[in-house]
C-alpha cells in the first residue's frame, strides 16, 4: 500500500496545498498522513474508505482524515479539487476562541471526523450551493498560488467556510429534522432538476401531504418549490452560457425550459438582461 506523506505534497513552510484534477484517474489503496477534502465538480465514482464503498457525484465533498486506507474508481470522466491540509494546522491555525473551531478544542478533530463516519464520510452540497462552493476552492488555489499580503488569514477564512458548510450539513439539520427538507429529497431535486418535477410526486416520496410540503419548502428555503427548481436552472444556464459554445435554443434544452418564453422572463427578472448579453459581458 502507498504511503503519501506530508513532505512531499505540501512545499516545506506551507500548511495547505490544493490541486484541481481534470482527469481524475482510477487510484489504489493507499493512505497519507495529513487531512483530504476532495470536492467533486462533475462526474462519478466509487470511494472505498476502510473497506466501506461510498459512490460519489458531482457535488459530493468527501472528508478524509489522516491515516485512514482508501482508493478511487472513476466510472466517467470526473473533475474534482483536492484540498490537503496538514494535520497540525488544525492545532495550531483554527483553534480560537472566536470561532467556530472552539468546539474541535472541546470534542478532538478526531471526534468530529468519527461524526461523520458514522453514516457517511462526505457530505452533499444541492445545486443551488454548488457555484459558492466551487468559488471557494478557486480562491483557495489562488491564494495559495499568489504571494499577497494577509495570505495566511484568508486562507484561514476560507477553509473555515467549508468546514462550517461541512458541519452545518452533519450537525445542523440533525438538531432540527422537523425544519428542514430530507436530504434525499434535495439530492433527488439536484439530479433531476432538467425534468419536470411536481409538489405532488416528491411529497408522496417524503409521504407529506403537497400543501404541508409546500408550506415546509417555504420555510426552509424562503422561496416557492417552483422558484427553487427555477433558481436552478437559471445557475445551470448562466454555467452553460458562460463555459460552453452551446445555443441558446440547447441550454433552453438543457435546463429543463419547456417553454421559451418563461425562459427569457425569467432570465430577464433574475439577471436584468438577455441569454446573448449575459454570454458577451
Amino acid at each position: 500500500m502507498f504511503h503519501y506523506k506530508a513532505e512531499e505534497e505540501f512545499q516545506s513552510d506551507e500548511m495547505v496545498a490544493i490541486k484541481k484534477i481534470c482527469d481524475y484517474r482510477d487510484e489504489s489503496i493507499h493512505n497519507h498522513d495529513f487531512v483530504e477534502i476532495v470536492y467533486v465538480i462533475e462526474g462519478s465514482g466509487m470511494h472505498y474508505i476502510d473497506g466501506e464503498e461510498f459512490a460519489v457525484k458531482s457535488g459530493d465533498l468527501l472528508f478524509i482524515n489522516y491515516g485512514c486506507t482508501h482508493a478511487f474508481h472513476v466510472d466517467e470522466k470526473l473533475i474534482a479539487y483536492n484540498l490537503m491540509v496538514r494535520v497540525d494546522y488544525f492545532t495550531k491555525n483554527m483553534i480560537k476562541g472566536d470561532n467556530l473551531f472552539y468546539m474541535l478544542a472541546l470534542t478532538s478533530f478526531e471526534k468530529i471526523q468519527h461524526e461523520i463516519n458514522d453514516k457517511s464520510p462526505l457530505v452533499f452540497f444541492d445545486y443551488y450551493e454548488r457555484e459558492e462552493v466551487v468559488q471557494i476552492f478557486k480562491n483557495i488555489e489562488l491564494e495559495i498560488k499568489e504571494e499577497m499580503l494577509g495570505k495566511s488569514s484568508i486562507l484561514d477564512s476560507y477553509i473555515n467556510i467549508i468546514l462550517c458548510k461541512v458541519f452545518r450539513k452533519i450537525f445542523v439539520q440533525k438538531d432540527n429534522k422537523d425544519l428542514l427538507i430530507p436530504q434525499d429529497i434535495l439530492n433527488y431535486i439536484a439530479e433531476h432538476f432538467k425534468e419536470k418535477i411536481t409538489l405532488s410526486d416528491l411529497s408522496q416520496r417524503c409521504f407529506y401531504n403537497p400543501a404541508y410540503f409546500s408550506r415546509l419548502f417555504k420555510k426552509a428555503f424562503n422561496m416557492s418549490f417552483t422558484d427553487y427548481i427555477m433558481e436552478i436552472r437559471l445557475k445551470h444556464c448562466c454555467e452553460l452560457l458562460l463555459n460552453s459554445d452551446y445555443t441558446i435554443d440547447k441550454i433552453i434544452e438543457e435546463c429543463g425550459f419547456s417553454d421559451r418564453n418563461t425562459f427569457y422572463e425569467r432570465f430577464r427578472n433574475k439577471h436584468g438582461c438577455s441569454p446573448s448579453e449575459y454570454r458577451n459581458k
